[in-house]
This record gives C-alpha cells, sequence and structure tokens, in this order.
C-alpha cells in the first residue's frame, strides 16, 4: 500500500487518492489492510471521535464509535493516543482512559484506566 503524509497536516495520499481531514494527522499505524488514523485536535476545538479506518483504496471505511454508546462517559474528549500490540488496537484520552477498538469496523470493545 502506498501512503504519503506529513505528519501535522491534514493531508493523506493513499494510492494516489487524497484524503482531506478536519484536522492536522497526529499518527497512522497499518493493522491487517487498515490505516487507522488519528488526528491531532486542537484544545479549544470540540471534535470527538478522531480515529479513522482508511482501506488499501483510499477509502475511509469507518469512524471511530462514540464510546458514549458504549459505556457511560462523563466528559467525553478526543482521543491523545493510539497504540497497538499485535492486532490489539487501543486508544486513549487525556484523562488516561483507554479503549480497546476493533480495527476492522472502529467498534469499542473495552474500556479501562492508565495511569
Amino acid at each position: 500500500m502506498s501512503i504519503k503524509f506529513n505528519q501535522y497536516d491534514n493531508k493523506l495520499v493513499v494510492e494516489n487518492k487524497n484524503i482531506v481531514f478536519d484536522h492536522d494527522i497526529r499518527y497512522i499505524v497499518e493493522v491487517n489492510d487498515t490505516l487507522i488514523v488519528l488526528l491531532s485536535i486542537p484544545n479549544n476545538v470540540r471534535y470527538l471521535n478522531n480515529v479513522f479506518g482508511i482501506n488499501h483504496n483510499g477509502t475511509i471505511k469507518w469512524r471511530i464509535q462514540s464510546v458514549g454508546d458504549v459505556f457511560p462517559v462523563k466528559n467525553q474528549l478526543p482521543y491523545e493516543n493510539l497504540m497497538v500490540h499485535g492486532t490489539e488496537v487501543f486508544v486513549s484520552d487525556f484523562y488516561g482512559r483507554r479503549f480497546s477498538l476493533n480495527p476492522i469496523n472502529g467498534e469499542i470493545l473495552s474500556s479501562d484506566v492508565v495511569k
């Protein structure tokens, strides 16, 4: 899969197809032929669910499920970090709340707190 991007820019090129996001890209990782993109959200902007799955053709497959649909979370925040352990994918927010997500469809699977 051919990809091009500059960190802290909002444009990703996958197989010569441009994808322009609302905010800059913080991290990109590839898991099972899916590029998982975490956007960097400025402090003064209200933008949630800032993780996307992109297929090998450069099409957005999914946007992460809203954590409020799965868990009773107060003060939902944008995600700050993206971690991969094998085929397991995790995102965490500023409060250290970590969520496991399904890299195939962006569904949130579980939650815990990291310190």
